[in-house]
């Protein structure tokens, strides 16, 4: 590292770093400092349950990224549980309602009952956003972010997580990683959902269709691609274009506002493709995406204050800032749960949660 030119002299020891020197390597590589005095690196674990399958049976240590969001999301739900008691809200009624041995068709449909959702969206970032703000309608915590610590400078990778659902009665929480394409979003949300309504904890860094996903993911991914794409909708309106893929994959992901993968797998699971055309297609659809993807401009950094809501969840940044103003929450407790190091900043928040408070 060119920030620390003596790192190899400390590691071999022919230097000794002062105190100074390790607190500022201990930052720059988001280290507890009095880790970098034990012998042997920690053996950290995810503190949820891990569903992610990676190639050839990989085991992925998580990173730091992943363990902060993990971290902060619970230290978020803590605190709004709390709230919700002592303010002596119901709990939310179709967490754990649910098993996995249940009909992913029927779970799927009374989800869409319950939940209010629709399809008539104008484009991609509508639904995901209408979908979020219903599933917060009902007392679910919704976060995305696409950095660890609001930090842009600890992008988190997509190829370690998607999302991850930190399941509760009281304050159930939703992440999705906000690196992922629009319409890869939509479904993760689903997704981590389906994990919500079977009180199951867990990250996860499923696709839509992965050949090594557990009966779990499997599970959820039925009724995440049932919620999006149902199948009756399918088959009455669609099942007769099926002869040329090519021309009305996209055709189809624009009008359901999924992925053209979640497309492919719900025409196979229809059974209008074999298997093994249907993995063909899918790697290749797979490969043309992550090609576009890769030729993607990088995005520029989004208004603060329009990001913020979504990153800690539009529900919570209101009720933290608002039991703030109520004298019910400490000021130094409420930005340190948001993630805000001036006054001013929390101020402005409190003032777009709350225009009446000005």
């Amino acid at each position: 590292m060119h920030r620390f030119p003596n790192l190899e002299n400390w590691q071999n020891q022919t230097k000794i770093p002062t105190l100074k020197q390790l607190e500022k390597f201990a930052k720059a590589t988001f280290t507890p400092v009095g880790m970098l005095f034990l012998q042997e690196p920690p053996n950290e674990v995810l503190p949820i349950s891990d569903f992610r399958t990676f190639p050839n049976n990989e085991q992925r240590t998580p990173s730091a990224n992943l363990l902060d969001v993990i971290y902060a999301s619970q230290q978020r739900q803590e605190w709004y549980q709390n709230y919700v008691r002592q303010q002596d809200i119901s709990a939310v009624s179709i967490v754990g309602k649910y098993t996995t041995s249940d009909n992913p068709e029927v779970v799927a449909q009374e989800i869409v009952a319950y939940f209010g959702f629709h399809h008539n969206f104008n484009n991609w970032q509508t639904a995901l956003s209408t979908r979020s703000a219903l599933i917060e309608e009902k007392g679910i915590l919704v976060m995305s972010s696409g950095i660890a610590s609001g930090n842009t400078h600890r992008g988190l990778d997509l190829t370690e997580f998607r999302g991850f659902a930190l399941s509760d009665k009281y304050a159930p929480v939703i992440f999705v990683n906000a690196k992922d394409t629009i319409a890869a979003r939509n479904f993760t949300l689903m997704h981590e959902l389906s994990h919500i309504v079977i009180a199951e904890n867990g990250v996860s860094n499923t696709n839509a269709y992965n050949e090594n996903n557990n009966n779990t993911e499997k599970w959820c991914d039925k009724v995440a691609a049932e919620i999006l794409v149902p199948k009756a909708e399918f088959e009455q309106n669609y099942s007769h274009n099926l002869n040329d893929l090519d021309k009305n994959l996209d055709h189809f992901a624009k009008h359901f506002k999924v992925s053209t993968l979640v497309i492919l797998g719900r025409i196979y699971s229809f059974g209008y493709l074999k298997e093994e055309n249907f993995w063909k297609l899918f790697h290749t659809e797979k490969n043309r995406l992550l090609d576009i993807i890769a030729q993607q401009p990088k995005k520029k950094s989004g208004n603060y204050y329009n990001s913020k809501p979504t990153s800690v969840s539009k529900l919570f940044m209101e009720t933290i800032t608002g039991s703030t103003l109520e004298g019910q929450t400490l000021y130094r407790e409420a930005m340190k749960l948001l993630n805000v190091k001036s006054m001013k900043t929390f101020n402005n928040l409190t003032e777009q949660a709350h225009p009446w408070s000005v």
